[in-house]
């Protein structure tokens, strides 16, 4: 059996049954299955799951009696199969269904027949189910309320977002300025068979690729970290000083705290806050790893006002959980998890949060409000919230929607500052 496919299998069933993190069920497979392609196991299930949608569409209708009888086992092989045919370029169309019907045959012995009828059926009526003749939200594998969402907020232009999540996302690193300059770094990543180029819209990014980067020694010695643009941005927008006092309110698992540690040329203090001690350690790993020794952590629910922390800090980071609709490309299993109904209880631990950050600040402190979502409840909307029922005035000094066209990361961000 094809070890590569298995360990896909293996992701995707941990993903679909377990509600695990793409992220991490991907890699665990890829450490139980030895000598298989990570980027080919990676590119493979990600891809399976952004269309998870559009596949079962699809599959409810070659089978006879619909998606529902189809046992999970199979539902999830016969996915890998319609999507190895359609978008698994490196991999001809005969050699997708004899490598769909082998896993078959090593997982569910007697239910090779079926899946081989299937993948044939859909062969021959495949131009019945071309992207340009399905319902927008079914060609781009959303549920019909999330698309409706983006519809309701963005108009036309949400085809072409739904598309664009739909695309995997750009790898950016961010140079650690602690260590290196970005021109050294780059040197040094193409001398180590990696491309790399600087990015003109930030000043210690660069756009790579290669496989492995997560893994070599340059990223292991802390010279750079993966980072997306749309982050990076945002960070820099807030821009704290050398020297200055910087709550963060959300911080695991550090990667924004490490830059603003970087930004600040390791002078002055950043208190990184996690509800759940166990995220502790992901921000303290990811400080030692970069060399940024002003971070402290503490374990803090940053809903709950924290009359220490009153006006006690210079900066204040409030990077809130939400939706993250900007992110699925890269998360792609947050399109089968979406629940509207969840998004108002949503919103109010966001106020809350971007309320006790505005508390936290000193007079003349700025604090930035962001989220990786694109839902206008959670970000335009929600700041304009927070400036109106400010207790002291504030003013918006910058608000950005960035959205995820071009392989960048759906991303929302509001510096606002507190009058003295």
């Amino acid at each position: 059996m094809n070890q590569d496919w298995l360990a896909v299998f293996d992701a995707l069933k941990d993903v679909y049954t377990n509600g695990a993190y793409s992220n991490i069920a991907i890699n665990e497979a890829v450490s139980r299955h030895k000598g298989t392609r990570e980027s080919f196991v990676r590119t493979f299930a990600k891809g399976v799951l952004r269309d998870t949608i559009r596949l079962d569409f699809i599959i409810d209708r070659l089978v006879e009696r619909g998606i529902d009888s189809v046992k999970p086992k199979l539902l999830i092989i016969l996915r890998m199969g319609l999507y190895a045919v359609d978008e698994m370029n490196s991999i001809p169309e005969y050699a997708a269904v004899n490598e769909t019907v082998e896993l078959a045959k090593g997982l569910a012995r007697g239910s090779e027949r079926f899946i081989n009828g299937v993948l044939r059926g859909y062969l021959r009526r495949r131009g019945q189910y071309g992207r340009d003749s399905l319902r927008p939200d079914v060609a781009y594998g959303f549920k019909k309320e999330t698309f409706d969402l983006l519809r309701a907020q963005y108009g036309p232009e949400a085809v072409r977002i739904a598309e664009a999540l739909n695309e995997p996302p750009k790898l950016y690193l961010r140079t650690n300025t602690l260590k290196i300059d970005r021109d050294s770094l780059i040197e040094k990543l193409r001398s180590e068979g990696f491309e790399a180029e600087a990015s003109p819209l930030n000043d210690v990014a660069i756009l790579a690729s290669g496989s492995g980067i997560a893994s070599h020694q340059i990223y292991r010695d802390g010279l750079c970290s993966i980072q997306s643009l749309s982050s990076m941005i945002a960070v820099k927008a807030l821009d704290p000083a050398p020297g200055s006092r910087v709550l963060d309110m959300c911080a695991a698992p550090g990667g924004k705290s490490a830059y603003m540690a970087e930004i600040m040329e390791n002078k002055g203090s950043i208190t990184a806050c996690d509800i759940h001690a166990h995220r502790l350690s992901l921000i303290e790993a990811y400080a030692a790893r970069t060399g940024a020794s002003i971070i402290e952590t503490m374990q803090a629910d940053a809903s709950s006002a924290n009359d220490f922390f009153a006006e006690s800090f210079d900066y204040v980071l409030a990077d809130v959980p939400c939706s993250g609709l900007g992110v699925v490309a890269s998360k792609p299993e947050i399109k089968l998890t979406t629940d509207l109904s969840r998004y108002d209880e949503l919103v109010e631990l966001q106020k809350k949060i971007a309320g006790n950050a505005f508390r936290c600040l000193k007079p003349g402190g700025r604090m930035m409000y962001s989220t990786c979502t694109l839902n206008k409840n959670e970000n335009e909307e929600l700041a304009k919230h927070l400036l109106s029922s400010a207790p002291v005035s504030a003013q918006s000094i910058e608000m950005q929607t960035i959205m995820p066209y071009n392989g960048e990361v759906g991303f929302f961000y509001c510096v606002i500052e507190k009058s003295c």
